[in-house]
């Protein structure tokens, strides 16, 4: 289960693994760098909510296709976020989202969730 305190509204449609176009879900995301000085990659765990209202209620999440296969979890080479750290990992998580699933960065919104308690 993914505890962190933020979660990223999509502008846009992603493939969902039970064959369905969802458009503007919810992704939430938790990426560890454990490991990354010796395989130079981030692992990414992720869920996707059909909506906003879905995640806070704590509805069922799912899981994307890409390239026609379910994507589980995923690495992400730390080079594309070079300021990788405590600091910046909430806006860096927005690029690796955009890139893994082809998206403009803009498209992807960072929600603190204290900020709707």
């Amino acid at each position: 289960m993914i505890k962190n305190k933020e979660y990223y509204k999509i502008d846009g449609e992603i493939s969902a693994d039970f064959g369905q176009t969802v458009t503007n879900p919810i992704i939430k995301i938790s990426t560890s760098s454990a490991g990354v000085e010796s395989s130079g990659l981030l692992n990414c765990e992720y869920n996707i909510y059909i909506s906003a209202e879905a995640y806070t209620s704590g509805k069922y999440f799912f899981k994307a296709e890409k390239d026609e296969k379910r994507l589980i979890n995923f690495t992400y080479e730390v080079a594309g976020v070079p300021d990788w750290g405590i600091q910046s990992y909430k806006e860096d998580q927005k690029k690796i989202i955009a890139d893994t699933f082809g998206l403009e960065l803009d498209k992807v919104t960072l929600v603190n969730e204290e900020e709707n308690e």
